[in-house]
């Protein structure tokens, strides 16, 4: 009991922590490229710009309902909801990703190189999940869902790349790096926490 207890107050501190942390960007960046005041800006491109947006936040507010459900087997019966519906408006969010990622309408174009690797991956993990899922393969499930829900919660650190200037002596290549450093940087946290006990002392047999 004492042990599921804590888990649902991790659960509910990780859950806080990236809203809290989601909150403030939606507000500076997503929500004024949905209300049009930027539109001029992206005609040639607005359509997949919406899709994106649209679907990035479905699946922000869907995936991490997934994760809370499924650490804390509350309102267990909607996980599945959650979890499909994640994996199909990120799908869609991720496609269009990689269509504005190949289109690379503004400068630098290198930028481009580092948001289509990111969502390339976030679709290789989310296939993942959904794959141990189908075969009831629950652990592996939970872990791929975890790597890719990391990567959707790596769009704070992404736009604020574009809006902060994080490396100025490299010029205008600054924004490149900070995308990269900005999303891999916290998977390989991810993956560190996630294998963490795996590396542990093995307990000797009695």
């Amino acid at each position: 009991m004492a042990t599921r207890l804590q888990s649902n107050r991790l659960a509910t501190l990780v859950y806080m922590t990236a809203l809290l942390t989601t909150i403030p960007v939606l507000w500076r960046v997503v929500l004024p490229a949905l209300d049009g005041s930027r539109w001029p800006k992206h005609v040639d491109h607005l359509l997949m710009i919406l899709v994106h947006a649209w679907g990035g936040l479905a699946m922000l507010g869907c995936g991490a309902a997934a994760l809370y459900v499924g650490w804390t087997r509350r309102k267990f019966r909607f996980h599945r909801m959650f979890g499909y519906t994640y994996l199909l408006l990120g799908g869609i969010s991720a496609v269009a990703a990689l269509g504005l990622s190949y289109n690379a309408a503004h400068e630098p174009k290198s930028l481009y190189v580092a948001t289509a690797t990111l969502s390339a991956t976030w679709l290789a993990f989310a296939a993942m999940a959904l794959r141990a899922a189908l075969n009831r393969r629950f652990d592996s499930h939970r872990q791929w869902v975890i790597r890719s829900y990391v990567l959707t919660w790596t769009f704070v650190g992404c736009r604020l790349a574009t809006q902060v200037d994080f490396y100025p002596w490299l010029g205008p290549e600054s924004v490149t790096a900070a995308v990269w450093i900005n999303w891999i940087g916290p998977l390989i946290l991810c993956e560190i926490a996630l294998q963490w006990s795996a590396g542990a002392k093995a307990r000797q047999s009695p």
